[in-house]
């Protein structure tokens, strides 16, 4: 049985770092969603942007390959108007589902992995998504 304090260290407690040195990494594929090629765009735009880890342009350029599979579907629409109830332009979709993403080295050997849920209020779940998966990967390579 867990005291106070071990329940407390449980829920709070760091991920793993990941044990070898990650400086570039390809986007593989992404599995499942239809969204699938803005997803990876985003993820290596996101890669490109900040520049650690680097982009890698193929798989044997990588030190490690990030790939996922997933869901997205809509759950409905808001409008930022209280008075338009129809949806028109000002409408923004909300969207549930998810996106599993692994890093694998250059064995195949899962160095990391992550599951992901799209935020309310932002336009494009692609990036939405890409810049939460890199945020807890950068934690992940740097602690």
């Amino acid at each position: 049985m867990f005291s106070a304090v071990g329940w407390y260290a449980l829920a709070f407690a760091q991920p793993p770092a990941i044990p070898t040195k990650i400086r570039s990494i390809f986007v593989g594929e992404i599995k499942g969603i239809s969204e699938a090629d803005g997803v990876r765009h985003a993820l290596m735009e996101e890669l490109r942007k900040h520049g650690k880890p680097g982009l890698a342009v193929g798989p044997d350029a990588a030190d490690a390959t990030l790939t996922g599979a997933g869901e997205f579907w809509v759950k409905g629409y808001y409008n930022l108007n209280p008075r338009e109830r129809s949806l028109g332009e000002d409408a923004h979709r909300v969207y549930g589902g998810y996106l599993s993403v692994e890093l694998r080295d250059r064995k195949g050997e899962v160095l990391w992995s992550y599951l992901v849920t799209p935020r309310r209020g932002y336009d494009s779940v692609g990036r939405d998504v890409a810049a939460q998966v890199l945020k807890k990967l950068r934690e992940a390579i740097e602690p």
